[in-house]
């Protein structure tokens, strides 16, 4: 698909965890100290893999189950606490802490800065996260990702890939949603921005096919350069 396909698209919208946000390089060195501290022969990017996967299943219970929306701050420690557990890690509340806060070394993507800089002389650019808004707008500011504004989950009360959540941003940017564009390297998250009517662009960083799945990506990339290009800016 080239640039003329999206003809309408006024804004994109770019999720922040495993899209922006390299979660393996920011924690895999501080998780691979603390894993060996305590005996473990756990690999540490397995470990991250493993507490990702669970924090995302997590994040959603209270949104499917109609209970509004729990922190995603509390929602990843808890289940960083849950990780250990299962694997049988010893640890306590001021180790989840110390893991997530100062031993992290937040690290964007390397095609991030450049890519999301050249989207930004056509699109209006936003962040739309399940991520709290306070912690999406201290790691824009701290990282200097030069998109326009923070949109996050927590203001919808739910999580994406709650309809409410893509509502917002639509809301927000004033715009209809077929005029915006959401890139994410999550699957669900595409079929999501899809079921609302904004396009999808399925970032695939790790190699991972889209699957079989009704709701298509109407373009997969491997980096948000490559986009920059096919969009002609």
């Amino acid at each position: 698909m080239t640039s003329a396909a999206f003809g309408e698209i006024r804004a994109i919208t770019l999720d922040m965890y495993g899209t922006l946000l390299d979660l393996e390089t920011s924690f895999v060195q501080g998780f691979g100290s603390f894993l060996k501290e305590k005996g473990s022969s756990r690999d540490a990017a397995e470990v991250i893999q493993i507490w990702e996967a669970v924090y995302l299943r997590e994040s959603m219970v209270d949104t499917m189950l109609g209970r509004g929306r729990t922190l995603f701050e509390k929602v990843r420690r808890d289940c960083l606490g849950l990780v250990f557990s299962t694997l049988g890690v010893s640890h306590d509340s001021d180790d989840i802490e110390r893991l997530l806060t100062t031993d992290a070394q937040v690290t964007l993507f390397p095609d991030v800065q450049e890519g999301v800089a050249a989207l930004r002389e056509k699109f209006t650019l936003s962040v739309l996260s399940n991520g709290d808004l306070v912690s999406l707008e201290r790691a824009i500011s701290g990282l200097s990702i030069p998109v326009h504004q923070a949109i996050s989950a927590e203001e919808a009360g739910a999580y994406k890939p709650h309809s409410v959540v893509y509502r917002l941003a639509a809301e927000r940017l004033n715009l209809e949603p077929n005029q915006i564009l959401h890139v994410a390297a999550h699957t669900w998250d595409i079929r999501g921005a899809k079921a609302f009517g904004f396009s999808g662009v399925y970032l695939n960083r790790d190699n991972i096919p889209y699957g079989d799945h009704s709701t298509q990506a109407d373009m997969e990339i491997t980096s948000l350069t490559q986009l920059a290009g096919i969009l002609g800016v």
